[in-house]
Parts: structure tokens; C-alpha cells; sequence
């Protein structure tokens, strides 16, 4: 009788236990859910405001961009070093040889052909491209790097320093310009 007794008492012990964790388990899930809330709202608050930026600077930034990008040929025998012109001057992060980075761009040969563009048609807005900068050519390293997340540059880069005896086309072959906005660090 006392074993019955004993293990109806165990049992009876082990059911309040487990209703009373499941009562601490439910009570922490809800105080918690005001703080996840808020967590999220200020979140959510953080990303407007980060992504509020004006509909007319954005504006503004891609007329930017689109008037400085353009293709213009240039003397291929006098480009032997990487020269780098600030265009508009950056005011975010500055960019290090390591980090990835997002940015519009348009590239072109000494007689004036763009090869390669982030912006596809002439009405079409820049569609930025995300990249390590140590995986581009050695002349987008080098010049981009100690710049601002912001800023726009034109670089005019030698042969050896852009695609080389490796070039994969008859129009990226010898010195090549680009404009190059930095749209972000990542």
C-alpha cells in the first residue's frame, strides 16, 4: 500500500512540475513578445529611414551618374598610369582592397565604345552590381581603394593594370575608362 501511496505521490509531483515549467515556459514566450515587437518596430523604424533617402536626390544621384558616365574616346598612348578624378565626392565609408562593395559603373575603350554597363538601355535606371573589389581588375582595386561609399570617380586605367594579354575581347583590350559610383559597402 505505501508503494502505491509513494508512487501515486511521484506522479502526482511530476504532473505539477510539468504543468508549472509549461506555465514559466508560456509566461516568458509572451513577455518576451513585446520586446520582439519592439525590436522589430524599431527595426523596421531604422530601414524607412534608411531607405527614405528623397525620391528626387535619388533622382539626382542617377542624373549624376548618367552625366558623367559618358563614353568619350580618349589617346590610349598617353594612359601609362591609373589616374583617378573625384567626381562627386563621397561622404560615407571609406573602402578598403578587402571589402565587397555595390556600384554602378560604365566602362569604355580609347575609341569611345562602352563594353560593359550597369545601365542597360538609355532609359533605364543604373542597376548596381555587388563584388569583392580584391576579385576585379588590379586598376578598380587600386583606384577605388580609400574612397567613399557616395562618390563617383573616373578611372582611367593602363593595359597592364586592366585586363591585359587576358582580355576577353577585342574591345577590353588595352587601356579602358570607367566612371564608377560607389553605392555601397558591404
Amino acid at each position: 500500500m505505501t508503494n502505491k501511496k509513494n508512487t501515486l505521490w511521484i506522479g502526482l509531483l511530476a504532473i505539477i512540475v510539468i504543468i508549472a515549467l509549461g506555465l514559466v515556459y508560456v509566461a516568458n514566450r509572451q513577455s518576451d513578445a513585446p520586446k520582439k515587437d519592439a525590436t522589430s518596430s524599431s527595426q523596421k523604424q531604422s530601414d524607412e529611414q534608411t531607405s527614405k533617402q528623397p525620391t528626387e536626390q535619388k533622382q539626382t544621384d542617377y542624373q549624376v551618374f548618367t552625366d558623367l558616365a559618358k563614353a568619350e574616346k580618349f589617346d590610349a598612348a598617353s594612359v601609362t598610369d591609373l589616374k583617378v578624378e573625384e567626381l562627386k565626392a563621397g561622404t560615407g565609408d571609406t573602402i578598403a582592397e578587402t571589402d565587397t562593395i555595390s556600384a554602378n559603373y560604365s566602362g569604355w575603350n580609347a575609341a569611345g565604345t562602352i563594353f560593359d554597363t550597369t545601365k542597360k538601355s538609355a532609359d533605364a535606371t543604373p542597376t548596381p552590381i555587388e563584388f569583392p573589389l580584391s576579385g576585379v581588375i588590379p586598376g578598380w582595386t587600386k583606384g577605388l581603394a580609400g574612397k567613399k561609399v557616395g562618390g563617383i570617380y573616373k578611372l582611367m586605367i593602363p593595359a597592364d593594370m586592366a585586363y591585359g594579354d587576358r582580355a576577353p575581347s577585342k574591345e577590353t583590350s588595352g587601356p579602358l575608362a570607367f566612371v564608377v559610383e560607389i553605392v555601397a559597402k558591404k
